[in-house]
């Protein structure tokens, strides 16, 4: 059983900060994987840039004073790093160490429903992020124009995203597809007849349905800018934790074809599903991040709190049962 670094969030360097991350292939089988910064950019927050990817964060206009105080970046700051050390991490720790470690003689057996059901997984945090923007702009009337419009502009990109939409691009396959073709190559069989024969696995199901409760009814979240700061909070959490768990899945992945898939001669080609989220959810979490310190009031700082503890407790039930379905 080998250890999994984290990435380096506590020395200054953030997922905020960071939009990119080096995924260090090992160079034997089981050694340590070590994540480390590789491009620092603030492409997400310059607007000066052409290639910027939102609006700035300073929404405070001159003609308008009178404007409510927001969350500050610090303060999200200290909210994310509480997932650093918390039940999700070390959840994917554990999903981790057992994926890498699979079986020579029985990881395709193993693996078959774990990958059910991180298929119905994967899609079902669109209708979570369609939800979290359908809170935000239901806040019309509420909040300020201009910072609404920021938020909603930062929320739309990762989601136009899974369904391979980018700025500036042609459309290109949908996460699902890319998914699809991932599955294929390493079951080698289509995803579609597993769907089809599961549609619904239970514990995808299960943090779905949860998901879903949580941006649609939170107990004791009234009215529309509150309800709006809860989703924002949660959305915020999802983004952030995805950046751990698309890296080290992809560093797993890359430690199980050397071990296991190379020497019984069905090596891993399609690694594109993969890679684009181990290098995407760091913006991703960043353009998070950037809607949150746009719309969420100072005094809204205990929704955020509490939306983030919910989707952490949440995401790693689920990973814990897929570390279960690997053991």
């Amino acid at each position: 059983m080998f250890a999994i670094s984290t990435p380096n969030r506590s020395s200054g360097v953030s997922t905020f900060e960071v939009l990119h991350l080096a995924h260090a292939k090992s160079p034997t089988p089981n050694a340590c994987r070590v994540f480390r910064p590789r491009v620092v950019l603030a492409r997400a927050l310059d607007v000066s840039s052409p290639t910027s990817t939102s609006f700035p964060l300073d929404t405070t206009r001159a003609d308008e004073p009178a404007l409510e105080r927001l969350v500050t970046t610090d303060t999200i700051k200290e909210l994310e790093s509480t997932l650093d050390n918390g039940a999700s991490v070390a959840a994917l720790r554990r999903f981790n160490d057992l994926l890498a470690a699979l079986p020579e003689d029985c990881w395709e057996e193993k693996l078959a429903p774990v990958m059910n059901e991180l298929a119905y997984n994967l899609e079902s945090f669109n209708p979570a992020f369609a939800a979290v923007v359908l809170r935000v702009q239901c806040t019309v009337g509420k909040t300020d124009y201009v910072r609404r419009d920021t938020a909603l502009k930062n929320l739309i990109q990762p989601l136009a995203g899974e369904y391979g939409m980018h700025n500036g691009e042609e459309q290109a396959r949908t996460h699902r597809e890319l998914f699809s073709i991932f599955y294929a190559d390493l079951m080698k069989k289509p995803l579609e007849g597993v769907l089809a024969a599961n549609p619904e696995p239970h514990h995808g199901k299960v943090l779905f349905d949860q998901m879903m409760r949580d941006l649609s009814a939170p107990e004791g979240v009234n009215g529309p800018v509150e309800l709006a700061s809860y989703a924002l909070g949660y959305n915020l959490a999802i983004e952030y934790l995805a950046d751990y768990e698309k890296t080290w899945m992809l560093d797993s992945f890359r430690e199980l074809n050397e071990r296991v898939l190379k020497p019984q001669g069905r090596p891993l080609t399609e690694w594109l599903f993969l890679e684009v989220h181990a290098e995407g959810e760091a913006e991703h979490a960043a353009l998070g991040h950037t809607a949150v310190a746009s719309l969420v009031p100072a005094n809204h700082e205990y929704l955020l709190e509490r939306a983030m503890r919910d989707h952490d407790r949440d995401f790693s039930a689920f990973y814990n049962r897929m570390a279960d379905l690997l053991e």
